[in-house]
This record gives C-alpha cells, sequence and structure tokens, in this order.
C-alpha cells in the first residue's frame, strides 16, 4: 500500500482547494468604514448547495480598483453573478461560524 499523500489534483490539471459546486440566489454589497477612516467595500454572493447555503466573501478596495463605484456611503455598482446559474468555485478558506459556511478566499472556476 503507498503510504505518499500526493494530491491527484496536478495530475488533472487542477489546482488545490475546496471545489464548490452552486446555484447563485442573491448577491449584496456594502460600504465598511475601517479604522484608519478607509472605506471597502463587501461584496457577498449566496450560494444554495444540496444541501445547505454558502456565502461567497470578498473585500474590495474602491481607491484602487474600478470593479466597484461607491457614491457617498452607497455602493452603486459592485461584481455581481447571475442569478439561477450553476456555477462551480475554488476556494481557499472555508469556515463555520454560527451554523453558516462562508469562503473568504475564491475565485470563478466555471460559470456555465
Amino acid at each position: 500500500m503507498d503510504k505518499s499523500n500526493k494530491s491527484i489534483a496536478p495530475a488533472l490539471g487542477l489546482k488545490s482547494g475546496i471545489y464548490i459546486n452552486g446555484v447563485v440566489i442573491s448577491n449584496e454589497a456594502r460600504t465598511i468604514k475601517l479604522k484608519d477612516g478607509s472605506t471597502r467595500v463587501s461584496v457577498k454572493h449566496e450560494l444554495a448547495l444540496d444541501p445547505g447555503l454558502i456565502v461567497l466573501d470578498r473585500f474590495i478596495d474602491p481607491n484602487t480598483t474600478n470593479e466597484v463605484k461607491v457614491v457617498g456611503d452607497e455602493v452603486k455598482d459592485f461584481p455581481m453573478l447571475n442569478k439561477f446559474e450553476p456555477i462551480m468555485v475554488r476556494a481557499q478558506k472555508v469556515k463555520e461560524y454560527n451554523g453558516q459556511m462562508t469562503a473568504s478566499d475564491w475565485e470563478l472556476v466555471r460559470n456555465s
């Protein structure tokens, strides 16, 4: 019996991580004020799983990227995923807090 713990993901052409298949059910964005006075935008996408739910979360700095538009304290434009479409994401960090699963370091693998 082979005792090595080699990942098969590179052999299949995949990166290592946790792959999540789900259906997008909501998109939300809001501004967050940091202690130093700067502003970040929290973008959350909810995915329906079988069974359950996971929230894909990411923080975007509106001063360094044009992905988001903020007017005052209101988010006018942010990256959205198409609702009710199945997607696959690769997550590096998944955690559970009070029964809610959250992935904070993720990337879109397949949008079908």
